[in-house]
């Protein structure tokens, strides 16, 4: 769980940096096997908390080219609002892993922590790139990697036996 604690905030800002354990936020891809580390700023004013923080990981991805392993961090930026209303607090903790990233959070008022637990699992799990290439490979064309991709000399590539028909067909 990843929990600010509020007890005792004055108006104004305050910085935070928290390492904890990827296996300690549930939900979180097994890729990201690294400490998960959290820095920021909470500000308070009035009832309303807000949370600026950037999160990052490291992650052991597959490479959809070579099918190597490769370690790569992962950087996201987290922001959240939090509002002392005990009513929407209720009504929310039902569907808490469905709130939008813009919907302010309700806390009770007697609550100690901000649980930003979900925040971070759902900006680190966006933040993970479509496809997952290695450093290695990410400026190299695919038919480097793969010769027997390359065009042949003709421009065209060989017609396979079993179409042969069909390219007669197309030439008529």
């Amino acid at each position: 769980m990843v929990l600010l604690d509020i007890v005792g905030m004055r108006e104004g800002s305050r910085l935070f940096s928290l390492t904890i354990p990827a296996s300690e936020i549930p939900g979180l891809s097994a890729e990201f096997d690294a400490d998960v580390v959290i820095d920021g700023r909470i500000h308070k004013s009035g009832r309303h908390y807000v949370v600026d923080a950037t999160v990052t990981s490291d992650g052991l991805f597959v490479c959809d080219r070579s099918l190597e392993n490769f370690r790569e961090s992962i950087t996201a930026d987290l922001h959240v609002e939090f509002v002392i209303d005990p009513a929407l607090a209720v009504r929310q903790q039902v569907v808490q892993a469905e709130l939008d990233d813009e919907q302010e959070r309700g806390i009770g008022e007697d609550d100690r922590t901000l649980n930003i637990t979900e925040d971070v699992r759902q900006v680190l799990t966006v933040a993970v790139p479509m496809q997952h290439i290695a450093p290695a490979y990410r400026d190299v064309p695919l038919e480097e990697i793969y010769p027997n991709l390359k065009p042949t000399n003709d421009g065209q590539a060989p017609v396979d036996d079993r179409w042969a028909a069909l390219e007669q067909l197309k030439r008529k």
